[in-house]
């Protein structure tokens, strides 16, 4: 699995999640067999899904086993990649799940020391890089700095002040540009930072407060209705990974163990291999 600040690439094992509501777009590709996806109109069987940002979810295969590729909707236009990746799926759908299932290699060959970027990342899986979205400056400030630390206390008026703007104009302006509230923006944030964590020897508690919830039940609460997992099952299921960190520059591999509630280094990417967080 490649971990970025805006793209997430997993090819492996899937759990048996219930119910999921990523902040991200996801792309399900099976493997060898179709797999099955509900997105609340019933079950449907097929090689590829593509699934919209917030949209409640529940996917299963028969040989639990598929690739799984995650758009941040702040920083790619998710309804134009979800168009063009239609339109490719429409010209020719196995040649596009072959490319996405061939990237499995093609990532591994990325060394520790290189730098990948989004266009790079996207052109190893779909051929093209996906068509990037422009927020409000004042937003993309704010949305950069929740997703370098999401554990920072902040409160919304205090984001709003950094920026110059009232509370109400602020709150107003984040969800037109992103199409989600603040709170629940945030809210994806933080639990998408459990990925840096799974190999964590930290206790669940730890890894709660290190990534900014208040408890451990408030983690495992959002956790499970996010991932459709309970952190448990995630973590156990993620003790055999093989990690690989990349970061741009004269950067070196460093332990997944780094806690996200630091500030992580600009285009940081971490290889993961063999996890059961799907």
């Amino acid at each position: 699995m490649l971990i970025g600040p805006h793209r997430v690439f997993y090819y492996g094992l899937l759990g048996r999640p219930g119910v999921r509501n990523f902040g991200c777009a996801t792309l399900y590709v099976s493997d060898l067999e179709p797999l099955q996806v509900n997105i609340g109109n019933g079950w449907s069987t097929r090689h590829l899904a593509w699934v919209p940002p917030y949209t409640p979810h529940r996917v299963r295969t028969a040989d639990r086993h598929l690739a799984v590729v995650m758009l941040e909707p702040e920083y790619t236009d998710t309804v134009m990649a979800g168009a063009c990746i239609q339109r490719k799926l429409q010209e020719n759908a196995s040649a596009v799940r072959a490319r996405i299932l061939e990237g499995v290699m093609r990532l591994q060959q990325v060394t520790t020391s290189a730098r990948l970027s989004d266009a790079e990342f996207d052109d190893l899986l779909f051929g093209q890089p996906l068509p990037r979205r422009l927020l409000d400056p004042r937003v993309s400030h704010v949305v950069d700095r929740i997703c370098e630390n999401t554990a920072d206390p902040c409160s919304a008026s205090c984001l709003a002040d950094s920026e110059g703007l009232s509370l109400s104009r602020f709150l107003h302006l984040f969800k037109a540009e992103t199409g989600v509230c603040l709170r629940k923006y945030r809210a994806w944030r933080r639990a998408r930072t459990l990925l840096y964590h799974v190999r964590s020897p930290s206790t669940l508690t730890d890894i709660a407060l290190e990534t900014g919830y208040p408890d451990s039940t408030h983690f495992s609460h959002s956790i499970r209705r996010i991932y459709g997992l309970p952190p448990r099952d995630i973590v156990s299921g993620s003790r055999r990974l093989r990690v690989r960190l990349q970061v741009s520059g004269a950067g070196q591999a460093k332990n997944l163990t780094a806690a996200s509630s630091r500030k992580l280094p600009s285009r940081t990417a971490v290889m993961v291999q063999g996890s059961a967080f799907a």
